[in-house]
């Protein structure tokens, strides 16, 4: 009767902790996901936390920017995905090109510093990488590459990358075939929403291109290596086209659904 009774008991606890452990991965399913992102500017910014909502899924932003340099990598190690958002001109002297510091705009040398280090961090732990306009030249960089300083002074192009000082221009971007990028966009090419005045000059050895512009510029890229987590840049603004622009949705689906797996694997 002790052993039925020590029998059942046993059976009964399995039971709750296979409960437990059900519901616990129901809320983990359920929690939205945390999504850092190196700097939300609230008067500017807002539209990337609105391009990811279009896909239903719950999220929210933690904006490293304003967390101090020295707890902001605690702070990232709590997240799903990282987002290196556009923004100011990346100093020169980073990819030797010093002496061309006056022709750049607004530059940020602690933003530069931190979005490294963030950078750096995620590529170590494997979270997935979302790179938006000077998102994709920071990578650039920090793998090794350089940047045109003005276009289309520096690589006499006819293509406008943006008008003028500030206005925003669409073009084309050429998907490239062989790759993965094309059976996620399922499209040759896509007119994309541009605001930028430098670009990648020499493409870090470690990355591949996946998109270029009519002038030959690189317009989105990957990592080469195998195994090293998520990654993937653009330099256009995804967030800026129309709700109802398909390529725009599938980048912003796929950037979820990677930070979703990094979660369920952490």
């Amino acid at each position: 009767m002790k052993y039925l009774h020590s029998y059942y008991f046993r059976t009964v606890v399995l039971f709750i902790m296979v409960v437990i452990a059900a519901c616990s991965n129901l809320s983990s399913e359920n929690r939205p996901l945390k999504i850092a992102i190196s700097r939300e500017r609230k008067d500017v910014d807002v539209r990337y936390g609105t391009w990811l909502e279009y896909q239903k899924k719950p999220m929210k932003f933690i904006n490293l920017y304003d967390i101090p340099y020295d707890q902001v990598l605690d702070s990232l190690r709590t997240c799903d995905a990282l987002l290196l958002s556009g923004g100011e001109d990346i100093y020169p002297g980073l990819f030797g090109k010093e002496q061309d510091t006056n022709r750049c705009g607004t530059i940020n040398t602690y933003r530069d510093s931190l979005e490294f280090m963030l950078y750096a961090d995620a590529r170590r732990l494997k979270m997935p990488v979302l790179g938006i306009c000077r998102g994709l030249q920071l990578i650039n960089v920090a793998e090794g590459g350089s940047l045109f300083i003005d276009l289309p002074a520096d690589n006499n192009s006819g293509e406008l990358h943006r008008i003028g000082q500030e206005d925003w221009s669409q073009h084309i971007a050429v998907i490239s075939k062989a790759s993965e990028f094309h059976k996620v966009i399922c499209q040759d090419s896509i007119v994309v929403e541009s605001n930028h005045h430098q670009g990648i000059d020499r493409m870090a050895a470690s990355l591949q291109s996946l998109a270029v512009s009519s002038d030959g510029l690189v317009e989105s890229v990957t990592t080469n290596e195998s195994k090293s987590g998520f990654l993937l840049a653009v330099q256009w603004h995804p967030e800026w086209a129309k709700r109802t622009d398909e390529p725009s949705g599938k980048i912003a689906a796929l950037f979820l659904e990677e930070a979703k797996m990094f979660r369920k694997s952490k």
